[in-house]
């Protein structure tokens, strides 16, 4: 798969689940009940096709797009298994990290 095609297909799934964020914060201002949507069947379709397309046998992706704003990891930076930093700022390091 091309980088650029890559980049902009994940960038339209991250687009799609800020947009599910922003319904479930629309519905939790106006109900005195949580509310929640859920449409992740089609993001882990999509997952799992990025993932077999790009023999990501680590899960990179998904990282990238569930696990990157957690307050509790360093955004820009993960490590190997032997403690190498390695950079992982945008779509390019996780493009370059799944295909080396």
């Amino acid at each position: 798969m091309k980088y650029k095609f890559f980049k902009d297909k994940l960038k339209e799934l991250i687009a799609l689940k800020e947009g599910q964020n922003k319904v479930n914060e629309a519905l939790n201002n106006i109900s005195s009940f949580p509310s929640v949507l859920f449409f992740d069947k089609h993001e882990d379709l999509i997952l799992e096709l990025f993932k077999d397309a790009m023999c990501d046998r680590d899960d990179w992706i998904a990282y990238f797009i569930y696990e990157r704003d957690m307050k509790f990891t360093n955004k820009n930076i993960i490590q190997d298994t032997n403690g190498k930093n390695i950079p992982f700022r945008n779509y390019k390091d996780l493009y370059n990290l799944i295909v080396k």
